[in-house]
């Protein structure tokens, strides 16, 4: 998933991104987040910020309680790291938003996240 910036300032991707329903999570080993969008290639990840940050290079496990999808073990790269902004003003949880770039998919994997893409996604991004 290589990012580029266009003439308009927004990133070009190689696959397009889509939203997810709320309950859609991502488990970055014991780290869990919740999946704000995703593509082929990738997905965007919040998550609250505890004792330490997930490792850089990982495995990663999709879970949706609807349809009780579970994707386990997709190899992944953390390729952006950033601070999210906190829902109420004064609030003492730091929230971070992580860009992840998936990794080589088996073909069972690949299969598993097309259903997802096409099952429960809600919007293009």
């Amino acid at each position: 998933m290589k990012q580029k910036t266009t003439d308009a300032g927004r990133d070009g991707r190689r696959h397009k991104r889509f939203r997810v329903p709320e309950g859609a999570l991502a488990f970055l080993g014991s780290v869990p987040g919740t999946i704000t969008d995703i593509s082929q290639g990738g997905m965007s990840v919040n998550y609250v910020v505890f004792e330490k940050d997930p490792d850089q290079v990982l495995k990663l496990d999709i879970f949706f309680s609807e349809g009780d999808f579970y994707l386990p073990g997709i190899p992944v790269h953390i390729v952006s790291d950033v601070d999210y902004p906190p829902e109420a003003p004064f609030s003492a949880v730091q929230v971070k938003r992580l860009g992840i770039q998936f990794g080589e998919l088996t073909s069972e994997q690949e299969a598993s996240l097309q259903y997802f893409l096409l099952h429960n996604t809600i919007s293009e991004a």
